[in-house]
């Protein structure tokens, strides 16, 4: 298998694993009496959490980009 492939096909599962815990969290969160108390920092978290795998995928893209230019 391709590095490249096999690094994408591993960030796309770490991320979907990140984003069902997200979600989970979030449900727990809001199925509760009150949210807000109890779950302050989800907000921070989903931002951060986006943050990161923008800058992750731009990262590789560009990546890819110089080393095809390069050869």
């Amino acid at each position: 298998m391709d590095k490249q492939k096999f690094l994408l096909k591993l960030l796309a599962t770490v991320f979907g694993v990140q984003m069902a815990l997200l979600g989970f969290e979030m449900y727990r969160c809001f199925s509760s009496n009150h949210p807000m108390q109890e779950c302050p920092q989800v907000e921070n978290t989903f931002e951060k959490t986006f943050n990161v795998i923008i800058a992750t995928t731009l990262a590789l893209l560009t990546g890819s980009a110089i080393s095809k230019k390069d050869v």
